[in-house]
C-alpha cells in the first residue's frame, strides 16, 4: 500500500514555476528536497500523536523519497509497509487473552495468546477454524483443544496510519508552512553567493 500525498496550493505551485523560469531553479530543488525530509519526520510525529503505538525509527524506515531534479521539479515521499505484528504493539498476556496499545488506548484480544515458534518467531496467535470447537481431555482431566491451526494477529500497518485523517492533516499543514520558508531561504542563499 502506498500513501501519496498532494497539496492544492496555488500560490505554491504558482511559486515553483514562477522561480523554475529563472535561474533559481536550483532553489526549487533544494526546497522541495528538504521539505520532503521534514514532512517524514512530521509523519512520525503526527502517527505517535495519533495513538499509534509504532517505533518513530520504524515509520521514518517507511518512507522512501523521490528527490526533485532540476528537470523534474516534482518530490514524492511515499510509505510502504505490510501489517506490523501485534506483538510490537506493547503485547502483554492476560488471564482473558492479549492486550495490546494499538490506537489511543488498549484493546484486548480475546482468547488470542503470546507464544514463540520452532524457528524463534515470537507473535500474538489465536485458533481459527472449524477445528476450534474439537477438545479432548487430557491426563489431569482438563478439556484441552486438539488438532487446531493458529494464525497471527496484526495491526495497521505505517501506510495505514499515515491515511489517518489528524495524520494526513498535519503531513499537509507541515508542507504548505514550511515550503514557502524554505524557498525563501534557499533564494536569499543563493543571492548572497551571486
Amino acid at each position: 500500500m502506498n500513501i501519496d500525498i498532494t497539496t492544492n496550493g496555488a500560490d505554491v505551485i504558482a511559486d515553483v514555476r514562477r522561480f523554475a523560469r529563472d535561474a533559481s531553479s536550483k532553489a526549487v530543488v533544494r526546497a522541495l528536497n528538504k521539505t520532503a525530509a521534514q514532512a517524514r519526520t512530521e509523519g512520525s510525529r503526527a502517527v505517535r500523536n495519533a495513538g499509534y503505538n509504532i517505533k518513530s525509527s520504524a515509520i521514518k524506515k517507511s518512507f522512501s523519497i523521490k528527490r526533485a531534479t532540476p528537470s523534474n521539479l516534482e518530490v514524492r515521499l511515499v510509505a510502504t509497509g505490510r501489517p506490523i505484528p501485534l506483538i510490537n504493539y506493547g503485547a502483554r498476556p492476560t488471564k482473558r487473552g492479549v492486550m495490546v496499545t494499538v490506537k489511543g488506548g488498549r484493546t484486548l484480544f480475546r482468547h488470542a495468546f503470546i507464544a514463540k515458534m520452532k524457528n524463534g518467531h515470537k507473535g500474538v496467535f489465536e485458533r481459527v477454524g472449524a477445528a476450534l470447537t474439537k477438545q479432548k481431555r487430557d491426563v489431569g482431566g482438563r478439556l484441552r483443544r486438539i488438532n487446531t491451526p493458529i494464525q497471527e494477529l496484526y495491526g495497521p500497518s505505517i501506510p495505514n496510519s499515515l491515511a489517518n485523517g489528524a495524520v494526513t492533516a498535519a503531513l499537509m499543514r507541515k508542507i504548505e508552512q514550511k515550503f514557502p520558508e524554505i524557498l525563501a531561504h534557499e533564494l536569499d542563499w543563493l543571492e548572497r553567493q551571486g
